[in-house]
């Protein structure tokens, strides 16, 4: 399968990824594994999630299929972090105390030690942009991701997340998921 670079300096992917939205809720683990195992086997080698889906479960389906298979490695996985993934009001966001224990929480359900492309999964009114990249940046200067994203923004917030790491020369934004 044809590979591409994420924007000018991000990680190389298949040109086409496997979104696993529907893991561990119209797939279980037996029948998630198996389309992860024909999409791997055709080439495929980008795998988005995100902890929100199927609170959680998802990540946890790919991180035993990672582990199982032994292609860490090759394949690189991209997770979003902002949606509730609790009824606790502050158990969702794009403020610096939520994602630091999101990511923590994605890192041990994926079972790996560090996150390929991690994505803001919509914009937050609530919170300045410049706190969101500046933790975003953190996590990339901790090891703990390799590349930043974010998912769902418009062209404008889009803009403003990417200045913001321009002006303080943070990490990029490298992606853009619609």
């Amino acid at each position: 399968m044809q590979q591409r670079r994420l924007g000018s300096s991000g990680p190389e992917v298949s040109v086409l990824g496997l979104g696993t939205m529907t893991f561990g809720s119209e797939a279980n683990e037996v029948t998630s594994h198996a389309i992860l195992d024909r999409y791997f086997a055709a080439g495929g080698r980008f795998i988005d999630t995100a902890d929100v889906y199927t609170r959680g479960v998802s990540e946890e389906y790919i991180g035993r299929w990672l582990a199982d298979r032994g292609v860490r490695d090759e394949v690189v996985v991209a997770t979003k972090a902002r949606f509730a993934m609790s009824d606790d009001p502050a158990d969702r966001g794009a403020g610096r105390d939520y994602l630091q224990r999101a990511l923590e929480a994605s890192l041990r359900r994926l079972g790996v030690d560090h996150i390929d492309l991690y994505q803001i999964h919509a914009w937050d009114p609530l919170t300045p942009v410049d706190e969101t990249m500046a933790t975003l940046n953190g996590f990339v200067a901790a090891g703990k991701v390799r590349f930043v994203g974010v998912s769902n923004y418009l062209a404008w917030q889009l803009e403003r997340a990417a200045q913001e790491c321009e002006r303080n020369g943070w990490a990029p934004v490298v992606s853009l998921q619609p």
